[in-house]
């Protein structure tokens, strides 16, 4: 089914497929330096890149030099206080939104007008990596953001829905995770990818994945001791790279889930890694998000369609306002 042109298409009406091809030489957020200190936070599903992107910058919030926001969606009160805050401190601040986010009821009731974003982003399943461009280039990261580029090339014409199944590391890793459940592991240090890629799941593969977290031995060793049919709905997924707790995890679950799979750099069709953490982290998520909607595919689900997620939002906004 995911070798078959018309049915990739109809079943993909907003074209994520394409979007996921273009992202590697995709333009248009700011990519100038920006004064340093960098600040980063955000609120709603770009939170999960805050622990990913730290060694990038100096802090969640700083004083002087940039602070970087971004709202979630969620009207979230976090936004107009955290600007305030950094503006009277001194810094320069990039307020990062989706379009209708310039009306906000707790910075004028603390008497000022919250503007409309610096940069207009619109939602949707590759907005992160707009925002992981942005930031690279404001830390002065330019020569990563070409080396990242290069790599996301070498992922999108690996996972072309041109290329066949057999040829593809995305089309078989979903076809091997199709109606089961990811159960994320990565090396120590690496909790915050396993969230970024829980959210790709969730949101482009309409799929639960879990999350091991820093310490995946004692998950690997005890959480199946009191059901053991539990785990015979999972596949075990290596996230980046093999260390060694890493590899005594696999060799556990090997035993204990119904598969075990590697999305490792270097192994499967997959590019070499960039010897850098964050870098890897970025190339795995983009990696997971093209098996994620290879997933949805072939559950007949269109993998850019937000559907409840959009409602919770709009609910969450609501009772916001209604609160105030």
């Amino acid at each position: 089914m995911l070798d078959d042109p018309s049915t990739l298409h109809a079943r993909d009406p907003e074209g994520l497929l394409e979007a996921l091809t273009r992202l590697p030489s995709r333009v248009g957020t700011p990519d100038r330096p920006r004064p340093s200190p960098i600040g980063f936070d955000a609120t709603g599903a770009t939170a999960v890149l805050v622990p990913v992107l730290a060694p990038w910058v100096d802090g969640r919030l700083v004083a002087g030099g940039t602070q970087i926001l971004v709202d979630g969606g969620f009207q979230s009160d976090d936004v107009a206080v955290w600007r305030l805050a950094a503006e009277a401190s001194g810094s320069e601040v990039v307020f990062l939104g989706a379009p209708g986010d310039a009306d906000d009821d707790v910075a004028a009731a603390l008497g000022v007008t919250k503007p409309a974003p610096d940069v207009v982003l619109e939602d949707g399943p590759v907005v992160a990596f707009d925002v992981v461009r942005l930031i690279a280039h404001a830390a002065g990261r330019h020569e990563d953001v070409a080396r990242l580029e290069r790599a996301l090339t070498e992922v999108a014409t690996a996972c072309a829905p041109s290329v066949a199944t057999e040829h593809n590391p995305a089309k078989t890793l979903a076809w091997r995770l199709y109606q089961r459940i990811p159960l994320l592991i990565a090396p120590r240090g690496a909790a915050a990818l396993q969230g970024w890629v829980q959210q790709v799941f969730a949101r482009v593969g309409k799929v639960l994945a879990v999350p091991t977290g820093d310490h995946p031995s004692l998950v690997a060793a005890s959480a199946f001791e009191a059901r053991h049919a539990l785990a015979d709905d999972l596949v075990a997924l290596v996230l980046g790279a093999e260390d060694a707790e890493t590899r005594i995890v696999a060799e556990v679950l090997e035993t204990r889930a119904a598969d075990l799979e590697r999305l490792t750099l270097g192994a499967g069709g997959w590019p070499a890694s960039l010897e850098d953490p964050v870098l890897d982290a970025i190339l795995v998520a983009y990696a997971a998000t093209w098996a994620a909607a290879y997933v949805a595919l072939l559950g007949e689900l269109d993998p850019s369609r937000p559907g409840v997620y959009d409602a919770v939002r709009a609910a969450a906004a609501a009772e916001a306002r209604a609160g105030r």
